[in-house]
């Protein structure tokens, strides 16, 4: 038996049925279901391997001795093991010692992710370089599985423009004083994150009301999952080019638009491995240390409207082909060459 939870289903959902169906063919019995769900099952069933989805302070230690009293083991794939900040300071949290200590096997996103996470590595040969497998769906042979999805939004929404925000701490669905309490012990400068989110806000909502008014075409703009729609759906009232959706996963509609824009967001990695030139849009003069540079590196960086807006306008980028190989970071932090899915059921 393996208990597999999901939380984020547009991100989880696709990849983990497909890990779910690999794993069935090769003798296994999974149960892929909500955290609260799963956490009933690790409480009731024995001997069942638990596939944890990343570590967290606190939490995740009094999971991993419900497993262990249960006589279960555990194995981490972490759901957000690959972008972080230039101090690593989210990596090395979610790969922590006791992480280490507890799980039975690891699997990283890359080998420099190993390399960050040395000094807390209690036994290497628990440790595999495996990528992860919702990258692996990005490619060629994959796509087929987005194609119905493509199809229905081009039809509903013609040529659009695409932005994919990030502000999740600075435009809570449960406001300030939650991210304070459950982010302010995870990284140092929690009040500097919050304050530069919302100068993000504020320059997305001032980038989009421009492109509504010089560019024919539609903008479509998904908020990051941890994100208060309320703030978009206000800002952008009787804006009739602009649309907020957020249901579904992120990749047909990278599939299906035209040009794709955000601030520093991993959805700029999905968009460059689907062979899509990302446009990065910040406010000028933003703090080197408050982005994933990661994220800046695959894309167009832009600090100023009017220059995203002539570089869209002049279409510079529409038949420009890129290929993942021509950067670095994709096989280092992200192991794209990688059979992600048949390696971590070998495993």
């Amino acid at each position: 038996n393996i208990l597999i939870p999901i939380e984020t289903c547009s991100r989880e959902l696709l990849y983990k049925v497909y890990l779910c169906n690999l794993l069935a063919e090769n003798g296994f019995t999974c149960y892929l279901g909500s955290k609260p769900q799963i956490i009933y099952l690790m409480k009731s069933l024995s001997n069942y391997i638990y596939l944890d989805k990343g570590y967290h302070e606190g939490v995740s230690d009094i999971l991993y001795r419900v497993v262990k009293k249960n006589n279960g083991l555990i194995v981490s794939l972490d759901e957000e093991g690959g972008v972080d900040f230039s101090n690593h300071q989210t990596l090395m949290s979610r790969y922590s010692k006791p992480l280490f200590d507890s799980a039975n096997l690891i699997f990283l996103w890359g080998s420099k992710q190993k390399k960050i996470a040395s000094t807390n590595i209690s036994n290497f040969d628990n440790v595999k370089v495996s990528g992860h497998p919702r990258f692996e769906l990005l490619k060629p042979e994959y796509q087929y599985l987005y194609s119905k999805e493509v199809d229905k939004i081009k039809i509903k929404y013609g040529s659009f423009i695409l932005i994919n925000t990030n502000m999740g701490f600075g435009n809570n669905i449960k406001g300030d004083d939650f991210v304070k309490e459950n982010y302010g012990g995870r990284f140092n400068n929690i009040e500097g994150l919050i304050s530069f989110d919302k100068d993000k806000l504020s320059s997305f909502c001032s980038l989009v009301i421009s492109l509504s008014q010089e560019i024919f075409s539609t903008v479509v703009i998904r908020p990051h999952p941890e994100e208060n729609l309320d703030y978009y759906i206000n800002a952008f009232k009787g804006i009739n080019s602009v649309k907020i959706v957020r249901s579904g996963s992120v990749v047909p509609w990278i599939i299906a638009a035209k040009s794709i824009i955000h601030p520093d967001c991993t959805t700029a990695i999905e968009c460059l491995f689907l062979g899509k030139i990302p446009l990065s849009f910040l406010p000028k003069n933003y703090p080197k240390d408050q982005v994933t540079s990661i994220t800046l590196q695959a894309s167009n960086c832009f600090t100023c409207e009017k220059d995203i807006i002539y570089f869209l306008n002049n279409n510079f980028h529409s038949h420009e082909k890129i290929h993942w190989k021509n950067y670095p970071f994709a096989q280092d932090y992200f192991s794209y060459s990688k059979t992600s899915m048949s390696l971590i059921v070998r495993e």
